[in-house]
């Protein structure tokens, strides 16, 4: 659990932070006519990418040259091992979670990304960046974490699809998303 409590407290941490950055920004462009909704809606983006770069590569020191290279390509492999639940709440869920939030702010951000196939293409080319990365620099990876962050981002993106459903006439909404 003290994986997830991290990342949690971290999340926290780097909202506060960044919402007091970026409240000059807000009232500039506020003056300058610019939706408040949709200036959240490309932040809460930021925050989501900047939180995966940061959870994935940056939370763990960086080695250039490591002493081994770790690479799980067999699906699922850790189910039946010891403790699996333990497992499955430390390590895979906050790879769900992580990813949740890039799943819902893309399509509102990026009109040409509300086709449910274009954000998941955009989704695992992230997810795999960051495996493909994490390979090089000492880190493990593994086909689960594409699996976990794929379901994650396709739980986002459902998440955008009944919201927009509900939401898709008000002035709000629109507002978020971009329409006129």
């Amino acid at each position: 659990m003290h994986r997830i409590e991290a990342y949690v407290r971290l999340a926290l941490i780097f909202i506060g932070v960044i919402t007091v950055l970026y409240l000059p920004v807000l009232f500039y462009l506020k003056k300058r006519g610019k939706s408040v909704l949709r200036q959240l809606g490309v932040l809460g983006l930021g925050c989501s990418l900047f939180l995966i770069v940061f959870a994935t590569i940056l939370f763990v020191p960086i080695t250039v040259f490591p002493a081994q290279y770790v690479l799980n390509l067999r699906p699922f492999a850790w189910v039946g091992t010891v403790d699996t639940l333990s497992q499955f709440i430390v390590e895979k869920v906050p790879n769900v979670l992580l990813f949740v939030p890039l799943g819902f702010f893309l399509p509102i951000v990026f009109g040409g990304l509300r086709k449910f196939y274009r954000t998941v293409c955009v989704c695992f080319a992230v997810t795999f960046c960051v495996e493909f990365f994490q390979y090089f620099i000492g880190r493990s990876s593994d086909i689960d974490d594409i699996i976990m962050n794929l379901l994650g981002a396709v739980t986002g993106y459902l998440l955008f699809r009944l919201l927009h459903g509900i939401w898709k006439e008000t002035k709000w909404w629109k507002s978020l998303i971009g329409c006129r």
